[in-house]
């Protein structure tokens, strides 16, 4: 019967974690480049049953019989998010599998959102105020009043001269790590490079790729799985109590 109260009490918990990743990735749905969490999870130790023969420790196997479930990885759901245009000369979005590379004061960082301004010292950030790097590796400063431009190869012109390159990278998706903001930390900094083509699109930014119609239903589904894990609970400490109040006496 324990097991039963043990197996509820972590079903509740498991609910309770996807609620938690679900509301997460729905407070994001409108952040630009987001890219929605995906919870798994696994079993938690079963316990081997045997059937007993002549009183002995031994016996025929019967199987295990789970005892609940413990969060495991939070994945990444890679999907590419829409593309909307927005006609800004310094929004822009990408091919698949590059990014653009920021500097963060701990250490340079790779986004899709390219929803990029210009500051009062010339300096290009992102949409969080984090500096641009150009393909040296450094951050893009632009000199002058007239407003720059993102061209479709990674250039950044202004009057039509180019006056700094966007360093932009091909990750595999396996390669990074969420790192808060959009951005994301190599976890295999040597499979990361320089893209060989990049794909730029002017006056258009990747959305982010949750859902809100079906993380509103997952939420449903959720609260409803969590209802039924509580209900087991209150049904199991009934038994329980029978057990203990009723059965003695018989």
């Amino acid at each position: 019967m324990e097991r039963g109260l043990y197996a509820a009490a972590t079903g509740m918990m498991a609910q309770q974690n996807i609620q938690d990743i679900l509301a997460q990735n729905m407070a994001n749905s409108s952040t630009i480049g987001y890219k929605q969490d995906v919870p798994t999870f696994k079993s938690v130790h079963g316990m081997a049953l045997r059937r007993a023969a002549n009183g002995s420790g031994g016996g025929t196997p019967i199987g295990e019989v789970g005892i609940g479930v413990a969060p495991d990885k939070i994945s990444v759901d890679w999907q590419i998010g829409p593309q909307v245009t927005t006609n800004s000369a310094l929004d822009a979005s990408l091919a698949p599998g590059q990014y653009f590379a920021i500097q963060t004061d701990r250490g340079t960082r790779y986004t899709r959102a390219g929803n990029f301004q210009v500051d009062n010292t010339g300096s290009l950030l992102t949409g969080t105020g984090l500096k641009v790097l150009d393909n040296q590796n450094r951050p893009i400063t632009i000199a002058g009043s007239v407003p720059p431009r993102i061209e479709p190869d990674g250039a950044i012109s202004v009057s039509g001269a180019v006056v700094a390159r966007v360093q932009i990278v091909q990750a595999p998706n396996d390669t990074l790590v969420k790192d808060g903001d959009s951005l994301f930390a190599a976890a295999n900094p040597t499979a990361i490079r320089p893209a060989i083509k990049p794909q730029v699109h002017p006056g258009t930014l990747e959305q982010s790729n949750v859902n809100m119609v079906s993380g509103m239903v997952r939420m449903i589904t959720v609260s409803r799985a969590f209802e039924m894990a509580q209900r087991a609970i209150v049904t199991q400490d009934e038994l329980l109590k029978h057990a203990a109040n009723d059965l003695g006496r018989a």
